[in-house]
Order: structure tokens, then sequence, then C-alpha cells
């Protein structure tokens, strides 16, 4: 078996902001979905910080990672994987499948790409079941969401 990613080590820290830290370099970049708008992270203290706040404020740091898949290098790597924790925000059991792309250099990890499906976890905030925020699209649009690529 080959040694992990770095994508891989920083997902299976998740819950533990010291040992993340421990993975970055000094101007370490984090980047989440920009469909959320979440400005770009710079600097091991700020993204340090946003680490704790993830874990302290919105989720226990008890939470899983279950790796689905992962590839590349020591440089240059990303990993799939289900993140499930419980949300001090809304008290229930948050699930959710995310991606990391790092990149990483002598100094550690530079740069990290987090993505996920934004729409599950603002049906989990908004209280629907994963997948029904789809059903409040009203018109052909709304209509056609359950045809999609079944037509053809």
């Amino acid at each position: 078996m080959s040694a992990p990613t770095p994508a891989r080590m920083l997902a299976e820290r998740f819950g533990d902001a010291e040992a993340m830290r421990t993975l970055y370099a000094p101007g370490v970049v984090w980047a989440i979905s920009a469909s959320l708008g979440v400005p770009k992270l710079e600097g091991r203290d700020a993204v340090s910080a946003f680490n704790r706040q993830v874990w302290t404020e919105h989720h226990r740091p008890d939470c899983t990672v279950t790796i689905l898949d992962e590839a590349g290098s020591e440089k240059s790597s990303a990993v799939r994987f289900t993140y499930r924790a419980w949300s001090q925000l809304l008290e229930a059991w948050y699930e959710n499948e995310y991606t990391l792309f790092v990149r990483c250099g002598p100094e550690g990890i530079f740069h990290v790409a987090e993505a996920f499906d934004t729409a599950a976890t603002i049906d989990f905030l908004s209280g629907r079941a994963p997948g029904t925020g789809w059903a409040l699209l009203s018109g052909e649009a709304g209509d056609r969401v359950g045809a999609l690529g079944r037509e053809g």
C-alpha cells in the first residue's frame, strides 16, 4: 500500500484543528466552493482559526471521514470523501460528500480547494431532506428536473 497523499492526510485530520495546522505551509490558502460566497482564507493563522471555528461553533470535533477516492502525489493530490458530523447549529447529524484538492511544497500544504454538495448543505440548513430543494423550483425548469438525463 502506498503512503497516503497530503489531501488524504488533511481530510483524516478533520475535527482536530491543531493536527491540521501541522500540515500547513505559512502562506497556505484555503478556497471553498465559490457558490457559498466564502472569502478565500490566506495564511496559517487564518486557516487554522477557520478550522477551529468549524469544529467548535459549527460541528463537534468527533466527526468521521470515509475516504471514497484518492489520487495524486506528494506535490498535488485530491481526495473525495463522506464527511459526517454533529451540527451544533441544528442539533442533528450532518452528512455530505466533499472533495479536497491539495498542493504541497517543501514547507507543507500551500493550497487547499474544498468542494462539496452545496445544495445538500443548503437543504440541511433549511431542514429539508437532501435533494428536495430542487422541488422548490417552479415552472418548466422545476417540472423537468426529474427528467434530466432521461430524455433523448
